[in-house]
This record gives C-alpha cells, sequence and structure tokens, in this order.
C-alpha cells in the first residue's frame, strides 16, 4: 500500500491551477477556505512545485489573501495525511518518499536496508527483565507474570527515526540478548548465533496514532496516523520474540505481491 502525495486530491486544483502563480481561492464556495487551501498545496507538492520545504505560514497567508489561522488548519489536514512533516521552530516540510516494508516474507530491518544501500542504526532505549504483559504472555503462550526481557529500540535510517519497536524474549531464550550489542544488526541474528534457529514469523498489521509517548521520537504532534506491526517470531513450537512496532505513515509503505497464476 503506497502512499501518493496527491491521490486524495483532484487533479484540476481549486480555480483549476495547481502550480506556476497562486491560485485563488473562491470565498463563495462551499468548500471551507482551509480545505480549498488544502487542495491547492497537495497538488503543488505532487507536481514537486515546492521541491522539500514550503513556505513559512505568514508568506502562504499573504499569498493567498488568507488568515494565519487558516493557513495552520489546512498544513495540519495535510500533516495528518502524511503528505507533510511539520517540525517545531523549522516549518513544513514534504514528507520523504517512505521506506517499503514486504508483506509475507521474513523480513529483516537491518539486513533490508544495508541491502538496498542504506545506513541502519538503533538506538536502545530499554534494555531489562520484567513481569511480561498479560496480553504479551497470551501471545507468547506465557503464564501470567513470567519474566522475559523487554528491549525499546528506535530504529533509524541514517539520522531519521523510522520505527519504535518493543520486543519481548521470554527468559529462556533472552541470555543471547541481554549483553548483545544492539545499536546495529538483528535480534534474530543474536538469537541464531546462540543456535535459536528461527522457523516463521506471523504478523498483524494496524491501523494506529502515535501517543505522545511515542511521537515524541519522531518529532511529530500526537495523534499522528501509524502503522501498528504486531509480530510473533517461532523456534519450531516455541515463540522466542513478540514484537511490537510502530511507524509514522510517512516512514514506512506496505508492499506485497502475488503470483499471477491465482489472479482469476
Amino acid at each position: 500500500m503506497r502512499r501518493s502525495a496527491g491521490s486524495a486530491h483532484s487533479a484540476g486544483g481549486v480555480g483549476g491551477r495547481a502550480n506556476g502563480p497562486p491560485a485563488a481561492l473562491d470565498a463563495s464556495s462551499p468548500w471551507p477556505l482551509y480545505h480549498q487551501l488544502e487542495r491547492v498545496l497537495a497538488e503543488r507538492i505532487a507536481t514537486g512545485f515546492y521541491g522539500d520545504g514550503l513556505p513559512s505560514e505568514p508568506e502562504l497567508g499573504t499569498e493567498f489573501g488568507v488568515s494565519r489561522g487558516t493557513v495552520r488548519q489546512a498544513l495540519g489536514s495535510l500533516a495528518r495525511s502524511g503528505i507533510i512533516v511539520r517540525r517545531r521552530g523549522r516549518g513544513s516540510f514534504v514528507a520523504p518518499v517512505p521506506i517499503e516494508y514486504p508483506l509475507g516474507r521474513f523480513y529483516r530491518f537491518a539486513h533490508e536496508l544495508t541491502g538496498r544501500g542504506l545506513s541502519e542504526a538503533s538506538d536502545v532505549l530499554a534494555r531489562q527483565f520484567v513481569r511480561t504483559p498479560g496480553t504479551v504472555a497470551r501471545r507468547l503462550g506465557l503464564a501470567a507474570g513470567v519474566r522475559s526481557l523487554r528491549i525499546v529500540r528506535l530504529r533509524r535510517v541514517g539520522e531519521r527515526p523510522l520505527m519504535l519497536e518493543t520486543s519481548h524474549i521470554p527468559d529462556p531464550f533472552a541470555g543471547a540478548l541481554v549483553d548483545a550489542n544492539l545499536s546495529s544488526g538483528s535480534i534474530y541474528d543474536a538469537l541464531e548465533e546462540q543456535g535459536v534457529h528461527l522457523t516463521r514469523i506471523t504478523e498483524d498489521v494496524h491501523a494506529v496514532t502515535l501517543t505522545p509517548g511515542q511521537a515524541k521520537h519522531f518529532g511529530v504532534e500526537s495523534g499522528v496516523p501509524a502503522l501498528g506491526l504486531d509480530r510473533l517470531a517461532w523456534a519450531g513450537a516455541s515463540a522466542v520474540e513478540h514484537r511490537w512496532g510502530v511507524a509514522p505513515n510517512d516512514r514506512v509503505a506496505l508492499s506485497a505481491s502475488w503470483g499471477a497464476g491465482r489472479i482469476p
């Protein structure tokens, strides 16, 4: 599933002018001014008119003859749609092209990115033994209250945060990860080096919004739409890791492919 910056907006634009000279907003239109402005800006972004960064709020207000509040409403809607990124004190920027996250195969973040020539790293935000939360314990097939190793990592591409992941590893499999260097590379690699051979992955994808605690790691506002990835890794009949990951919609694009023989 790929996001197209202009997919939710008509191609004609407000007043038929999507790029070039300023497009006029129609005060007599039944569409609110902020919505008209949102459409014009989205169409300009889709054509590459702005490059990476948008004009400031005062500049847009002057160009289109609207209040700063109207500009903020339009920019806020574009941000919630994942078309732009708003950075405190810096302005609004066109959202970068998201990283492809393939469904239906054994995805390893570190391997995928280095295979594409991208620099990957992880900030280990927490690593400690905890009483496994009830919902996670049930997913792992553990009794309530059994301890597991909890690891929280912020996965980055270069300096850009991409995904926030919280893993729980049952105690019998956690030894390999207590002191492992997880600033790069994969939890799965560390497990396999200790003889834990992964055999399959199950994964559910959810539409979520970022909590304030999650949003701060990405430099965005709380409530931003995101993907939630609920994953179980198995070694034979044993679940060896539960992972919950969240990524803002502008950071990750889901992809899937099927053989043509299955298409009616």
